[in-house]
């Protein structure tokens, strides 16, 4: 019972450092944020010209003490001149953020342990120009990607260029959303597909 209170006060102590920290690094980069509490500190990249807004509340799972599908650091990357908009009360575990044109995550999201959430193809989509790195990134295609008030999405789900999930919606875990969801609905599966209205 003793050695469990230390255990806890100690992660205590470590989360409201690790929250320090984390708006320090946001400061650094720029980034407009609010009140926010992590365990364990993020991967972070900011790149010159981009633009971070944090509501307050966001809630950021790093590792196994905050959520037990936890087990990586999540990552948030935003490109030159991107944008991530972060609504009010997001919670976020063990997750990838990455924003080359834009990204939108609105009030009260719930992104689940191991998700990826991307506006870029990150490569060419021609065999040619991908054999040189030179000529990879060449006509690399982007698309903002919105996720709606409330909307939850589950573990290990990948949310690609181009979507907009709906308010209130659910994505099943290990969902593949490669086109836009209407409110109010549980889609899953690869690729996710409609199973009921909510």
């Amino acid at each position: 019972m003793i050695l469990q209170r230390i255990y806890r006060g100690l992660w205590a102590v470590r989360i409201r450092l690790d929250g320090m920290l984390l708006g320090c690094l946001l400061r650094l980069y720029g980034a407009k944020y609010g009140t926010l509490r992590t365990t364990g500190l993020p991967h972070l990249t900011i790149r010159k010209g981009a633009r971070v807004t944090i509501g307050n509340g966001l809630r950021l799972n790093n590792c196994f003490y905050g959520n037990a599908l936890s087990t990586h650091r999540c990552a948030i990357w935003v490109g030159e001149n991107a944008r991530l908009d972060i609504g009010r009360d997001v919670g976020i575990s063990s997750s990838h953020i990455v924003a080359s044109d834009s990204v939108t995550i609105e009030d009260n999201v719930k992104i689940g342990g191991g998700c990826y959430v991307m506006d870029t193809d990150f490569h060419s989509m021609s065999p040619l120009e991908r054999l040189s790195p030179d000529t990879d990134r060449t006509g690399t295609k982007t698309a903002p990607v919105t996720i709606r008030e409330n909307a939850f999405i589950g573990a290990a789900s990948i949310i690609l260029k181009g979507v907009t999930i709906g308010k209130n919606s659910i994505i099943g875990a290990g969902s593949v959303v490669t086109g836009n969801i209407p409110d109010n609905q549980l889609w899953a599966g690869n690729p996710a597909r409609f199973i009921k209205d909510l």
